[in-house]
């Protein structure tokens, strides 16, 4: 989805328009991961803050049992 990539690619603006124009934050992929975990799997601290702050399940666990956090911590982010 667009906001996948924005996640992927840090595009911070473009994260700050899809949410506010109604973006799903916490849609999955076939893989059971949202926006969410490309943010930290990237590294990408304030996209990473602002999803939290606007509903992001930081929980969500992905079809391997795998958390946001801990996609974060296995890239070293």
């Amino acid at each position: 989805t667009p906001l996948f990539e924005a996640c992927d690619n840090g595009h911070e603006n473009i994260v700050n328009y899809l949410v506010e124009h109604g973006a799903d934050i916490n849609r999955e992929n076939e893989e059971g991961k949202t926006a969410l975990f490309n943010a930290c799997q990237h590294g990408n601290e304030w996209i990473v803050k602002y999803l939290e702050e606007h509903g992001a399940n930081l929980h969500k666990e992905n079809e391997n049992g795998e958390t946001p956090l801990f996609y974060a911590s296995k890239k070293g982010n």
